[in-house]
């Protein structure tokens, strides 16, 4: 059993309204021992693509806010339940510099390095697909991530959901397959291998009729046949209902992918936790 969900947002994300103590008592019920808020930090997101007009700085939040929060949650339910501090980053070349400065605050103990923007487009909208169509659409993507992950310089402890650009694709996986991106998905996990960052099994995939956690099998697959050691769990939440949502159906994938074991982070230190047999 997964007993700690490593991605989670709440409303001081700009695309959730969740209460950040609704997520911990929904940890507490499901009975899970830990959980890490990871709320977005996507630094120079483009207003055209804002779903929040009072934020004038979107998929952005107060820090120190944050953190207060947390700590106030702490005091209440930290017998119950462990709470950990952490973001999500939007990885994107003019927001290296900020990235750098907020993955080291010591007060964090866990980032995430995620895509959301290819060339300042969201996926999310219609208007990435007509930009670029499809298999350009996807390609383009993986070429952003490999980008990201070479050259940024960001320190990070996991990538997140790295195929996150098929949930969007207007056809499904019709034009998506590890294979057929295979040399760019592959240099991507070679270059997370030699960082030391783990890889992130991202069970949000399954909503909405999805049928594979992000990334998908054979992904996880490649990433241990070339070297990974580190999986982390995380269900993307945005809701309490879906805190650890499908996280037994992600188990059995990763454990058939050749890992026995997960991990979670405490100040950037990584905790290994073998899966029950």
């Amino acid at each position: 059993m997964i007993d700690h969900d490593s991605h989670v947002h709440t409303a001081f994300s700009t695309d959730s309204d969740e209460p950040m103590e609704q997520m911990v008592k929904q940890a507490v019920r499901a009975g899970l021992h830990g959980i890490t808020f990871t709320d977005h930090m996507d630094y120079n997101f483009p207003q055209a693509f804002n779903q929040d007009d009072t934020n004038p700085a979107p998929f952005t939040f107060d820090l120190e806010q944050y953190l207060a929060q947390i700590g106030r949650l702490e005091k209440i339910y930290g017998s119950q339940v462990r709470i950990y501090r952490g973001v999500e980053l939007g990885l994107k070349p003019d927001a290296v510099e900020k990235n750098i400065a907020l993955s080291r605050d010591s007060r964090l103990d866990y980032i995430i390095g995620s895509i959301h923007l290819v060339d300042d487009i969201d996926p999310y909208f219609p208007q990435y697909w007509d930009t670029f169509g499809e298999k350009a659409g996807i390609t383009a993507y993986f070429e952003t991530a490999l980008q990201n992950v070479q050259h940024a310089r960001v320190p990070i402890d996991t990538f997140g959901h790295l195929d996150y650009i098929v949930r969007y694709a207007p056809s499904g996986s019709r034009f998506y397959s590890y294979r057929m991106y295979a040399e760019l998905i592959d240099e991507i996990l070679r270059s997370i291998v030699a960082q030391g960052i783990s890889l992130e099994v991202n069970t949000s995939g399954y909503k909405n009729g999805g049928t594979m956690p992000n990334p998908n099998e054979d992904i996880i697959r490649r990433y241990r046949e070339l070297g990974g050691e580190s999986i982390t769990f995380g269900s993307d939440a945005h809701a309490a209902g879906l805190l650890a949502a499908r996280f037994a159906d992600a188990e059995k994938i990763v454990r058939n992918a050749g890992f026995d074991h997960y991990v979670t982070f405490t100040g950037h230190k990584p905790t290994f936790h073998t899966f029950e047999s």
